[in-house]
């Protein structure tokens, strides 16, 4: 019998002839399927076999007898579509007339109708399988995976649709139409097959294989509807997420999670750019700009909720086979972080916006944080100290490792210890704890913590209007800190130390305030050791004005009044005064228990008092010991900067000691050496600072020798640090009413000059705080004429310094943009930093003190036994000059001695004013 007959007696024959003879006809129908090279008889073979016959066939047999030869499915469905691609791209091409038009669209409605037939034929199979129950994979093997190619290769020509057709898809509409709808009918079909397919323990390897086959596919099927219809996408999903949940067990070893995970991140990652893309815009104002599409926003945050479920689904349930999936869950995590406030590089869109996305999205971080806990891979990703982002994506970082840090208490163990000290390999990516890693990070947030940008208050609740980074980002480490493991407590030390000392300030301030967290409720024994090994580091270390000692410095002023009242009385023993006195130079007095104090004070000035007169009678006055001078004033100065006239412990003969030295001190300064050597400019700085505490004890013709020094060294460009100095001690002199004498005349004319050269000062800092000083001197000063006469010597000062004390803030010009200049000015910061690194790391005869002293091109060479003597005289101007001065030294002291014996005539009183007079004219 031919082919051609055989086909048309089976297509006559009843259910029960079929049933009787389908060995015979199932066969020769797959033949003759296979040998036909005419679409047309191929599908019509295809419907036969799958309606007539397949219902026969016993379910045991129907793989190995039907659905393994359906891989040739695959090639008439794929045959078909690309017929129907030559016909359209034929037809577009085509100008001819009408009638061929049509001649196409025929052609392309007809191959459309068997590919409508092939789906149907599937259909068929599927709802067969279906009606027996409960099946196992190897039944239906090749069943599944004829039908996602068929799924694939329809939805993707549905996509593709308006590109094939081009302006023939308005005559092909409806077959198209159909064509869609049949295969969302076939897919939910599978859907419904899966859901009876069972994998059990008797399962072999291949059912299992077979089944992540079938997820791969069918999440390659959703990448393909994303853009094609989203419920479809959703259905896609739920049912991956379904099984692949359902049979973790069998799958967990087998399933590529990594793929489903990465592509997830992808299509969420798309997803989120297009929401913010949606939502109404806001001005700078935070009136709504533009309306956006707030109906399609509310549906893509609804769907984008959707697929960070199903991620959060597949990282709960896969967290110990994710591979290499984890840097795009980073990454994304990083995206959602960047993109949403605080963080500055969140765009303009309503608040309500901001909080659905969170609701839907945002909320999904702390669950995936969680369960990525104890991964490698994640680990790596935020602790990497060589990992080089961009700097948007610095703050988003520091958040998730808070989020981090935040969670690891409740850790077990083991995972607490991967975090906290990392086993880290040769091979392996070079990586730190990461309480190094939060410090790491936060030294690239500059511009966050200088705008104080606002997170939420989650411990105390007592700011509802939340907290600044900085307080967020201190109790989150104290929270951690306060439940260190003990076997890592040394670890916490070096972080917070290393961090103390380092140069940048947001750093070593936090580190200071974490560890005197750990100082008020650590014990008193933790709080005595940590003080004690701190003050023997500086003692170690020379005075300097570098930024790790300054920052030891500051560390120990706050941990020493959190010690104990007995280890306080430990402390002053065993840094012994006399011995180690630049410690006690910055030590607060307040900080130890009053009846301590007056003993500190008292062994304070007398052994700095002992220091200046050796330095004022000495015979040499050398570099080192001005230098011990300088520590000896800055002592002084912490007396007496406690409240009160006259500092507690501090006698009256003591008082006068200390001012007489200061006085003479004062007459010995070479001024035109000082901004030349640096010793001799920190003992200024020092004397000034003593000195307005002094001011109202200081004659005027010391003031008059105070200011004359000060104009002389601001004419040759001095350290910030002088000038700062110097206003303080301007500020002071509001509280001193002169006296009388001819020296007041010439004090009140260099008082103008003065503030006027602070007050145009180009440093920002300084500028305030001259700001500051003229204030006080204006609101304190009994010779009001001096505050006019200093605004009148240059009106751009006057105008600024009327708008201080109006309060009126300086208004920035319209190009003026604050977080673009903190972020130059973090730059501008990083280099100077990386500077000192570099030049310390180059100083090989620093190697002890490493990054505890400035950079040696910063620091002035000098010897210890240098001289620093009164400026130098010319032989000449010495031969004319000397002899005068000493008679008049002689003549003043032999009427000191006639004073003694009895009073002054009132004519010689009155010669003698007139002759102080012109003597003062002279100066």
């Amino acid at each position: 019998m031919s082919q051609t007959s055989f086909l048309e007696d089976v297509s006559t024959w009843t259910e029960n002839t079929c049933s009787q003879k389908w060995m015979e006809a199932v066969p020769k129908l797959i033949s003759y399927y296979e040998g036909t090279t005419e679409a047309s008889k191929r599908v019509d073979i295809l419907k036969l076999l799958c309606s007539s016959f397949l219902p026969c066939v016993p379910i045991e047999k129907v793989e190995e007898e039907v659905f393994s030869h359906f891989d040739k499915v695959h090639h008439i469905f794929d045959e078909l579509l690309q017929v129907l691609v030559n016909l359209a791209s034929s037809s577009n091409g085509n100008n001819d007339v009408e009638k061929q038009l049509l001649d196409v669209q025929e052609q392309i409605i007809a191959k459309l109708q068997m590919a409508l037939s092939v789906i149907d034929s599937l259909q068929a199979c599927i709802q067969h399988v279906c009606s027996m129950g409960e099946l196992a994979m190897d039944k239906i093997r090749s069943l599944p995976t004829a039908v996602l190619h068929v799924l694939s290769g329809a939805y993707t020509h549905c996509k593709d649709s308006g590109d094939i057709y081009g302006d023939l898809l308005t005559m092909v509409s409806d077959p198209l139409s159909a064509l869609f709808k049949k295969t969302h009918s076939l897919q939910m079909s599978l859907s419904s097959l899966l859901d009876l397919v069972k994998l059990t323990p008797a399962s072999s390897d291949q059912d299992i294989d077979d089944m992540c086959t079938v997820l791969l596919r069918l999440h390659e099927l959703s990448a393909i509807v994303n853009s094609l219809d989203v419920k479809i996408m959703v259905t896609t999903w739920k049912t991956v997420s379904r099984l692949a949940c359902q049979y973790k067990d069998f799958l967990k070893n087998r399933l590529d999670v990594a793929v489903l995970v990465t592509s997830l991140c992808k299509q969420i990652e798309l997803a989120y750019e297009y929401l913010l893309q949606l939502a109404p815009q806001c001005d700078a104002d935070g009136m709504v700009s533009s309306d956006g599409d707030h109906r399609a926003f509310s549906k893509s945050v609804k769907i984008m909720g959707f697929q960070v479920k199903v991620l959060v689904m597949f990282v709960k349930e896969f967290d110990d086979y994710l591979g290499s999936c984890v840097k795009d869950l980073y990454a994304m995590l990083l995206t959602w972080l960047r993109y949403v406030p605080p963080s500055l590089h969140a765009p303009s869109i309503s608040p309500q916006c901001f909080d659905e996305i969170r609701r839907q999205v945002i909320i999904a971080v702390e669950p995936l944080t969680l369960h990525l806990l104890g991964n490698r891979q994640f680990m790596e990703c935020l602790t990497d100290c060589e990992q080089e982002l961009m700097p948007e994506l610095s703050f988003p970082r520091s958040l998730l490792q808070l989020r981090v840090l935040e969670m690891l208490p409740k850790c077990q163990a083991e995972v607490q210890d991967n975090w906290i000290c990392p086993q880290v390999y040769p091979e392996d990516i070079q990586r730190e704890s990461i309480l190094k890693a939060v410090f790491r990070s936060l030294k690239c947030c500059h511009v966050e913590l200088s705008l104080s940008v606002v997170l939420p208050d989650v411990h105390c609740g007592k700011k509802p209007g939340g907290v600044t980074l900085y307080e967020y980002v201190c109790t989150q480490i104290c929270g951690f800190v306060g439940s260190y493991p003990e076997r890592h407590f040394w670890l916490l030390e070096q972080c917070l130390l290393e961090n103390v000392v380092c140069p940048n300030l947001h750093s070593a301030v936090l580190a200071i305030d974490v560890w005197s967290f750990m100082a008020r409720y650590g014990t008193a024994d933790l709080c005595r050791d940590h003080v004690s090994f701190i003050a023997r580091l500086l003692c170690t270390l020379p005075a300097n004005p570098c930024p790790g000692y300054l920052h030891l410095t500051l560390l120990l002023r706050r941990l020493i009044k959190f010690m104990a009242v007995e280890h306080q009385e430990d402390f002053i023993k065993e840094f012994c005064i006399k011995e180690n006195l630049s410690l006690w130079s910055f030590i607060p007095l307040s900080t130890f228990a009053r009846a301590a104090t007056p003993q500190i004070v008292s062994s304070l000035t007398t052994t700095a008092t002992d220091i200046m007169r050796k330095w004022i009678n000495g015979p040499t006055r050398t570099t080192a010991l001005t230098s011990e001078l300088a520590i000896s004033l800055g002592c002084l100065s912490n007396i007496y900067n406690q409240v009160g006239p006259l500092p507690e412990g501090l006698t009256a003969s003591q008082h006068s000691a200390v001012l007489g030295a200061t006085q003479s001190i004062w007459r010995l300064i070479p001024f035109k050496l000082v901004s030349e050597n640096h010793v001799l400019h920190q003992l200024v700085c020092s004397l000034l600072e003593i000195s307005s505490y002094l001011i109202t004890d200081l004659e005027n013709k010391d003031l008059l020798e105070i200011l004359h020094g000060i104009l002389t060294v601001l004419k040759s460009n001095p350290e910030d640090a002088f000038r700062l100095t110097a206003t303080t001690f301007l500020g002071s002199l509001g509280k001193k009413k002169l006296d009388p004498t001819f020296e007041q005349g010439q004090i009140l004319n260099k008082l103008p000059q003065l503030f006027t050269a602070l007050l145009k000062d180009r440093n920002p800092l300084i500028h305030q705080k001259a700001l500051e000083a003229f204030a006080k001197f204006a609101e304190e000063t009994s010779h009001e004429a001096v505050v006019p006469e200093s605004l009148q010597q240059d009106s751009n000062v006057r105008e600024m310094v009327v708008n201080y004390l109006s309060k009126i803030p300086h208004i920035p010009s319209e190009t003026y943009n604050l977080p673009k200049y903190l972020d130059q000015q973090k730059w501008h910061l990083q280099k100077y930093m990386d500077s000192m690194t570099t030049a310390s790391n180059e100083s090989p005869a620093q190697e002890r003190d490493t990054d505890m002293q400035e950079p040696a091109s910063k620091r002035l060479k000098y010897d210890s036994e240098t001289e620093i003597q009164p400026e130098t005289k010319n032989k000449n101007e010495d031969a004319i000059y000397t002899p005068l001065l000493n008679k008049l030294r002689d003549t003043v002291a032999r009427f000191h001695e006639l004073q003694e014996t009895s009073a002054l005539p009132s004519w010689v009183t009155e010669e003698l004013k007139r002759l102080n007079t012109e003597l003062g004219d002279l100066t």
